[in-house]
């Protein structure tokens, strides 16, 4: 039974007890008190649901701005992958050609083997750019895995993710060192 049925129904037993004239209690008192809480509770019904839907869209709103970070974080990476793979797997290509230029003229074997170093660090930068997208890929997952925060699978997860970013980051620090080697490379070569 609803609330407001209930004081409604409470309020009719006080009108009958009080049409049979007894006059213990004072119901006047009762029936405005009774009278009182039917006003109230009609108003606390109503901000339970108000209150109710503002947590429901409170919520609503927590979790898509979560799924649109998770999106976008997501994406991030990805693009940071996308962009090891191309510097790391662009220059290799560069390495390559400018190798086999090189395998043609008698002065450019020493060029050629300086640059070996670069043309390493390039190809591995290319490797881990890869090994990245798998980890990213496992990580991921894990987490769908995971039924809730704190267990192995979440553990696990977070632990991909970390290893995902170690490796990005090599990629990225290789991709470096090879600039700077064969910067070097070109340097000792030509005598400068």
């Amino acid at each position: 039974m609803e609330p407001k049925a209930l004081i409604d129904s409470v309020i009719t037993e006080l009108d009958r007890f009080k049409g049979t004239g007894n006059h213990q209690i004072s119901v006047e008192a009762m029936k405005r008190y009774m009278e009182g809480m039917k006003a109230s509770a009609t108003t606390s019904l109503e901000e339970r649901r108000i209150a109710h839907e503002g947590s429901l869209a409170q919520y609503s709103a927590t979790t898509q701005y979560n799924l649109e970070m998770f999106k976008s974080v997501m994406d991030a990476g990805r693009n940071a992958i996308q962009a090891l793979l191309i510097i790391n797997g662009g220059a290799v290509i560069a390495m390559l050609g400018m190798l086999s230029n090189l395998a043609g003229k008698p002065t450019g074997d020493v060029l050629a083997r300086l640059l070996a170093l670069p043309l390493l660090q390039f190809g591995i930068g290319v490797l881990l750019a890869a090994s990245c997208y798998a980890v990213r890929y496992f990580s991921q997952a894990c987490y769908a895995e995971a039924p809730e925060e704190g267990g192995i699978w979440f553990k696990a997860g977070q632990a991909l993710t970390l290893a995902a970013i170690l490796v990005g980051i090599s990629g990225y620090v290789l991709f470096a060192f090879g600039i700077a080697n064969s910067y070097t490379a070109v340097r000792i070569a030509f005598g400068s």
